[in-house]
Parts: C-alpha cells; sequence; structure tokens
C-alpha cells in the first residue's frame, strides 16, 4: 500500500471533488513496482486521466499492465520527471 503524495491527493480532489476519496484509496491499493517512484505512477495517472473518471480507470488499468507505456504517454518517462511533475502538480514540500 503506497500513500499518495499531498501534491497528488490536491489534485485529484481539484479534478475530481467529491469521487475523491474512493480515488484516493484506488491510488493506495495500487500495486507498484519497486522499480519506479510511486509518486512518478500515480502523477501520470491523473495526467492521463485529465479530469474524466473513465479516463482514470483507464490510466489505472494501464499502468498495472505497462506502467514504462503510461510513464511515456504523459511526458514522465525522462529523467526530469520530477521538474515534470513539479511544474503541473506544484513544489514537493520538504519531508
Amino acid at each position: 500500500m503506497t500513500v499518495p503524495s499531498p501534491r497528488i491527493s490536491e489534485r485529484l480532489s481539484a479534478d475530481f471533488g467529491p469521487s475523491a476519496p474512493s480515488m484516493l484509496t484506488t491510488l493506495e491499493r495500487l500495486e507498484i513496482s519497486q522499480q519506479v517512484d510511486p509518486e512518478r505512477i500515480h502523477a501520470a495517472i491523473l495526467l492521463a486521466s485529465r479530469g474524466s473518471q473513465t479516463l482514470f480507470e483507464d490510466a489505472l488499468e494501464h499502468a498495472q499492465e505497462d506502467w514504462r507505456d503510461l510513464l511515456d504517454r504523459t511526458g514522465l518517462a525522462a529523467e526530469d520527471w520530477r521538474d515534470v511533475v513539479d511544474e503541473g502538480f506544484g513544489d514537493n514540500p520538504p519531508a
């Protein structure tokens, strides 16, 4: 179980409003490869969903089947992915 970062949670709330809590639970339950940062996958899912619950579900499925392709589709495949996420989701607060 991976808890989404605060900025992912905020974006989820902004994009999906009242549906966000159940969608957050879905993100928490998503099995993510240890090869990739969970925030990277969560951000890719939100970018691919573009505020659509149907696209969100499609992106979740894609993340489970071929997360590398999902990263490529959403512009998060390159080494500068953190910069892209910072730009789209706001700076990550220090831990």
